[in-house]
């Protein structure tokens, strides 16, 4: 996605963007916290 159109998202449709794409790529999304469960991405890295 061009950074043009990524950044005149409204801020809410760009964190969906980076949460899917997070998650695709093995990433877990604390929605509770608002951040990244970097422990589990530890995981997904070995």
């Amino acid at each position: 996605m061009p950074f043009d159109v990524a950044f005149s998202l409204p801020a809410e449709e760009r964190l969906a963007f980076v949460v899917a794409l997070g998650t695709l790529a093995g990433g877990r999304f604390d929605w509770e916290a608002m951040s990244w469960d970097m422990a589990g991405m530890a995981e997904s890295a070995r």
